[in-house]
């Protein structure tokens, strides 16, 4: 026997002799298997046995006439064994001996005052049976000596006293072992119970283990709550799921909903109340508490069992499971299905998704509104009536479907084509299947609309080919039709003619009114050069006031003639542009196809013609004469005279004086080229400048005067006596902004000359600081780096920008002539020229007006606040002695430079 009671195996070394013992240890009772809950239990009950026989012992003891000193001194031994048992009850080994003895004991007294009756031999068999309950071999076997160990020894010192037959009192312990052997095998019956009970304890305790790890594993526990009492019972994971240790927490109703959320509480009593009254299953998801006060999510679910007869509901049982991860993964998935559902929604396609057999599954909001489909029919996923609204929609509804039925004949094919609406759209389809774990369960379908597209691809192929403010076609247009028109001419032998056109006096239209106006001009101009050709003729613009017409199939050049003669009276006429007549010609020249001529051909020879009727008088037409080429080569001749007077130095510099508008006090001047020409005399800038340019030239030019003028302005300084109160405004050629010798240049005159670099500023036109704008914020940044100041020159008939108002290092802005022009009576002049000099201000520059010709513009420029002024009316341009005198006459500036 082992320490717990039970039977020790025999070591296998023993040999086969303990096989048998072996074989019988397998079918007994291990013994002391109770669980401590179902021990206490058993105890307290076999224990109230023991304490219930002292009473009776008592009574038996008076009925049998024993005394009741003799009746006390008998129970007083029964009392003792209960006294012990129960002082014993924490120690389950010694309380379950004392128990043991002491009920054996009982039925050996009650034996005893019977004089050995031998009914009451039978309450050894009850008491042997009680014992057995505790399923524990020591007070069994301890049960089973007792009995021989009591028979025999009683019955030998008082045989009257145990047996009441003869036999048995001369051989007492003999009958001691029959009695033994008897309970032994009446005990038989209580020793397979016994093994049947560990069996099926092992059995239902194997299953707990089990059910309480599937448990631990799906976080479910379970709880039994019986109506009537309020009881409540449940599993060691439920009070894991609560966040305490097994056993911390008593069960019960009360328990359980202090552990239930506030804002849950009443939903949870309200669905349990539901279950019982009326029987529904209790299914909720709620939130705990736990100590920490983490909240957690569980799902309970629940039954109620009734009484058949009553239907009275008696026990609610079920489960309550952790179902956080779920909830937070529900919750996520909330998140992301109401994200790609807002997306869908917020897309600009139209998202339409069918089953295998087209039924409608899902669609989005712009689907709904791209084919015109209401809600509700959607909705109701009427598949006739949503095709009904969509094949109403297209253009070509036989192809459509044909589309749809081919693609669902091929489940796997994808597909991409356009269709067209009735009411112009054209819409991308684009069809996949829809797969779920690698199958096709059916097909997507997206509309993206490409009309604005569409329209944008056609107004830029237009854009492409045509000008944008006639909507004439543009030079390369004009060239392909050019090209085309004279391979026919030469297949059919027919004849044509180009007509060039620059409109006269436009540039004087355009600077006096502004550029609206002149686009306004150029508009008109279109509108009545068409109305002077057919249909088969072809007009273009190449830019600027410059246009072409294309003449086929005339019949010789006097019909050439009288087209260009009927378009330039149509132009001579006097145009109506903002409520004022405007007047313009046209100068045109023509040039004739012939066998072997092409494009670039035809355009210079019409080009040359044009420049003629230009020279001879303006508003004419001249025909190309091959003469014409002369003036190209005299062009040529002035190239190269333009070179030397460069080697020669033959350019000279004469200067205007800017005065500052407030005290009329003289400040400063600016340099302007004139060309000494050898034999044609002093001539202007307009009459080499664009050349210069054109050649490059203009870089060696600029230099000249560059250093020029400020050696002069410095001797000036000098021999006035004036400091650097005298400042010296250059010109700046867009080549020379782009020469990388420019701010070297810049810092040589200004070293060599001894002038401020302050008293030095550099004009810039708009139109060549916006020519590469990266490379000219470089330039101007080195440039300022050297102390002098920048002037944009001309401000307001370029760009005009705030932005690289912003970007530019500029100190300076000069308001262009033709603002001035008609500052003291044109409001719009007046308001542009108010505008200029007002953000000047704000943005903390100069401004310097240019062209003053009338006091009174000079007057209203001072009342604009303009700071600074040039132009005929202080003092025209003139050489550098004529400019010295002026100065000396003039009286020591009270202003400072601009």
């Amino acid at each position: 026997m082992d320490d717990q009671g039970g039977l020790r195996v025999a070591p296998r070394s023993h040999g086969p002799r303990w096989k048998w013992m072996r074989a019988l240890r397998e079918h007994l009772p291990r013994g002391s298997t109770l669980p401590d809950g179902v021990w206490e239990a058993r105890h307290r009950g076999i224990l109230t046995v023991l304490w219930l026989h002292v009473p009776v012992i008592f009574g038996i003891a008076v009925v049998q006439g024993v005394g009741v000193v003799h009746g006390l001194f008998e129970t007083s031994i029964i009392v003792f064994f209960a006294l012990v048992a129960t002082a014993l009850r924490r120690h389950q080994r010694e309380a379950t001996i004392a128990t043991a003895v002491g009920l054996l004991t009982c039925s050996a007294v009650l034996v005893h005052l019977t004089d050995g009756l031998i009914e009451m031999h039978f309450h050894f068999f009850v008491m042997i049976g009680i014992i057995t309950l505790y399923q524990d071999w020591w007070p069994f076997l301890i049960a089973i000596g007792y009995v021989v160990f009591q028979h025999g020894l009683a019955g030998a010192v008082s045989p009257a006293s145990v047996y009441n037959h003869q036999s048995a009192v001369d051989h007492p312990w003999k009958w001691a072992g029959i009695h033994g052997a008897f309970i032994l095998g009446m005990s038989a019956a209580g020793i397979v119970t016994w093994k049947l009970n560990e069996r099926l304890l092992e059995a239902t305790s194997d299953r707990e283990s089990k059910l309480s790890e599937a448990q631990a594993v799906a976080r479910l526990g379970n709880w039994e709550w019986t109506v009537a009492t309020g009881a409540v019972s449940w599993s060691k994971e439920l009070d894991r799921l609560f966040g305490g240790e097994v056993g911390d927490i008593t069960p019960s109703f009360e328990e359980f909903l202090l552990r239930v959320h506030p804002d849950d509480r009443a939903l949870v009593v309200a669905d349990l109340e539901r279950t019982v009254s009326q029987g529904t299953r209790h299914a909720l998801d709620f939130r705990i508490v736990l100590p920490d006060g983490e909240t957690r999510w569980l799902h309970g679910q629940g039954t109620v069992t009734r009484r058949s007869a009553t239907g009275e509901a008696l026990v609610l049982a079920g489960t309550a499971q952790d179902v956080t991860s779920r909830k937070r993964v529900d919750s996520e998935l909330r998140e992301a299905l109401s994200l790609l559902n807002a997306t869908l929604d917020a897309t600009a396609d139209g998202i339409l998704v069918v089953d295998l057999e087209g039924h409608i599954t899902s669609f989005n909001r712009r689907f709904s509104e791209m084919w015109g489909i209401p809600d509700e029919v959607l909705q109701s996923r009427d598949d006739a009536e949503a095709l009904a609204f969509v094949l109403g929609n297209v253009v070509d509804p036989d192809s459509f479907v044909a589309k749809v039925a081919e693609l669902y004949s091929q489940p796997d094919a994808e597909s991409y084509d356009t269709i067209e609406f009735k009411d112009g759209r054209f819409v991308d389809r684009f069809s996949k299947p829809q797969r779920v774990g690698g199958e096709i369960v059916g097909r997507v379908w997206s509309f993206r609309d490409i009309s604005e597209h569409k329209r944008l691809e056609s107004e830029l192929a237009h854009q492409a080919f045509h000008d944008s403010l006639t909507s004439l076609p543009n030079q390369a247009l004009f060239r392909d039709r050019l090209d085309h028109a004279l391979a026919r001419a030469e297949r059919v032998r027919s004849n044509l003619a180009v007509l060039f056109i620059d409109l006269d006096n436009f540039k004087t239209v355009n600077d006096s009114l502004g550029h609206t106006v002149g686009d306004q001009l150029l508009v008109a101009v279109t509108e009545r050069l068409q109305g002077c050709l057919r249909h088969a003729d072809t007009a273009a613009r190449l830019g600027g006031d410059e246009f072409v017409v294309l003449l086929e199939d005339i019949d010789g050049n006097a019909s050439a003639s009288e087209v260009a003669d009927r378009i330039i009276g149509s132009l001579a006429r006097p145009f109506v542009i903002a409520g004022k007549e405007v007047f313009i010609g046209a100068s045109i020249g023509v040039s004739f196809g012939a066998p072997g001529a092409g494009s670039d051909q035809l355009l210079r020879n019409a080009d040359l013609a044009m420049y003629t009727a230009k020279v001879r008088g303006r508003g004419r037409s001249e025909v190309f004469e091959p003469k014409m080429h002369h003036a190209a080569v005299e062009r040529l001749e002035v190239e190269a005279d333009l070179r030397r007077a460069c080697e020669r130095n033959e350019f000279v510099v004469h200067y205007q004086p800017i005065v500052a508008i407030g005290t009329g006090a003289l400040c400063g001047v600016e340099a302007l080229v004139r060309w000494q020409h050898p034999t044609r005399g002093l001539l202007s800038p307009a009459t080499f400048i664009s050349l210069a340019e054109e050649t490059g030239m203009i870089v060696d030019i600029g230099r000249h005067v560059l250093f020029t003028a400020c050696e002069q302005v410095r001797r000036w300084q000098l021999e006035l006596d004036w400091g650097s109160s005298l400042f010296v405004s250059v010109n700046l050629a867009p080549r020379q902004l782009v020469d990388p010798a420019l701010v070297n240049d810049a810092a040589l005159a200004i070293g060599s000359s001894g002038i401020a670099p302050d008293d030095l500023i550099l004009e810039i036109t708009e139109s060549s600081m916006m020519h590469d704008p990266d490379t000219t914020v470089g330039r101007l940044t080195e440039l300022k780096a050297l102390g002098v100041r920048l002037a944009v020159d001309d401000f307001g008939t370029g760009y005009s920008s705030l932005s690289y108002l912003q970007r530019f290092p500029i100190d300076i802005l000069k308001i262009d002539q033709s603002f001035v022009a008609g500052i003291d009576g044109d409001a719009e002049d007046s308001a542009l020229a108010r505008a200029i000099v007002r953000l000047a201000q704000t943005l903390q520059l100069t401004a310097i007006a240019e062209g003053v010709e009338t006091q009174p513009q000079l007057d209203r420029l001072r009342d604009l606040g303009c700071e600074y002024a040039q132009g005929y009316h202080l003092c025209r341009p003139q050489d550098a002695e004529s400019i010295g005198a002026v100065l000396r006459e003039s009286n020591a500036p009270t202003t400072t430079a601009a």
